[in-house]
């Protein structure tokens, strides 16, 4: 088991790593920029000042390493992923009229909306320029073709992923199946693709490649049903996440459908309430509540009808599933890593 010290020691282990990626990602932007980009300089200079974990370049370096290919070569991968997140972050925060993100104001908010628009499209482009510099690495253009097209098709799954949650929003008869398949497209589907995309370009057999994606597939998996956890256990402020964001947009979470199957009827009515009553408040208009006191209701609900800790227990279970894939390759650090990360981001709370 991962403990809390491990935790650190793993980041503290990445620390240079992570801190080199920002530091491309600004200088790599510029670069691309040039020098007369008008406002463009400054918001996409804030917005990659203040990198999250890094996780899917991460995911990209190691899953290239596992198969035994050379981490430099595939960096403008690594850096082209992180700007197509950032990017969907910033659209995501745009269309859920979300303040905060990772402690501080929203590009959107900070700098306006169509400012915001236009460095979320800037992004998206950087993406695609970088992927294609690993061909100047090195990196055969078969591969990098391939590389691109795995993305592009994972984009599109993004695309749906986001309109599927946005026709379940309220839909407290949501299953959870459907809440699955909308996790798998929205961000499951990008730690896939970012794992398979690190094992291509490393030079990996398709076995590789293959066993590396399904890693990818569970771990996200993992990962989004643990941020949805956290947005209601009290831990959303630690990690910058506006903690009424989720109820506010009648977001309808795996701890939520969970609840509504398993607690008591009178549990089943008070989420129903909250849900499609005034108690969720609504910013639009100032004179209702902000949501804070049903915000807080909620939490002791969903601990009450054990909804939280059964959500818990699947992200655990698709860990497990993410770790198994792992066996599959012969062992290296880089594969260990990968083994540790799973644990620390299905078991964090922040």
């Amino acid at each position: 088991m991962i403990t809390t010290r491990d935790d650190v020691d793993l980041f503290s282990a990445l620390a240079d790593e992570r801190a080199a990626l920002a530091a491309h990602l600004s200088r790599h932007c510029h670069e691309t920029l040039g020098e007369a980009a008008g406002y463009l300089t400054e918001t996409s200079a804030y917005v990659l000042a203040a990198p999250g974990k890094l996780l899917r370049p991460l995911l990209l370096l190691d899953a290239c390493r596992a198969a035994g290919g050379d981490p430099e070569r595939v960096l403008p991968a690594a850096l082209g992923t992180e700007y197509g997140h950032v990017a969907s972050l910033i659209h995501d925060d745009i269309m859920d009229g979300d303040e905060l993100r990772r402690g501080r104001e929203t590009v959107h908010v900070r700098f306006g909306l169509n400012e915001a628009l236009l460095t979320g499209d800037l992004l998206i482009f950087q993406t695609f320029l970088a992927y294609t510099q690993c061909a100047e690495r090195g990196v055969e253009a078969e591969r990098v073709l391939a590389a691109i097209r795995t993305l592009s098709l994972t984009c599109i799954a993004m695309c749906r992923g986001q309109a599927l949650e946005a026709s379940i929003a309220s839909r407290l008869d949501t299953s959870p199946e459907t809440y699955l398949e909308m996790i798998r497209l929205k961000t499951a589907s990008l730690c896939r693709a970012v794992t398979r995309i690190g094992a291509r370009l490393g030079g990996a057999s398709e076995e590789m490649v293959t066993a590396l994606g399904r890693y990818g597939l569970h771990l996200g998996t993992a990962f989004q049903i643990m941020d949805d956890v956290l947005s209601y256990d009290g831990s959303s402020a630690a990690f910058g996440k506006p903690r009424l964001s989720d109820l506010r947009n009648r977001r309808v979470t795996l701890p939520i459908i969970y609840a509504l199957r398993d607690g008591t009827e009178t549990l089943r009515r008070r989420i129903e309430a909250i849900f499609t009553g005034d108690e969720a408040g609504d910013e639009r208009d100032s004179d209702r509540s902000d949501g804070t006191e049903a915000y807080a209701r909620l939490v002791e609900t969903l601990h009450s009808a054990g909804g939280l800790a059964r959500a818990r227990g699947l992200a655990q279970r698709y860990t497990k599933l993410a770790q198994r894939q792992l066996d599959l390759l012969p062992y290296t650090a880089a594969r260990e890593r990968l083994r540790a990360l799973a644990t620390v981001f299905a078991t964090r709370d922040h």
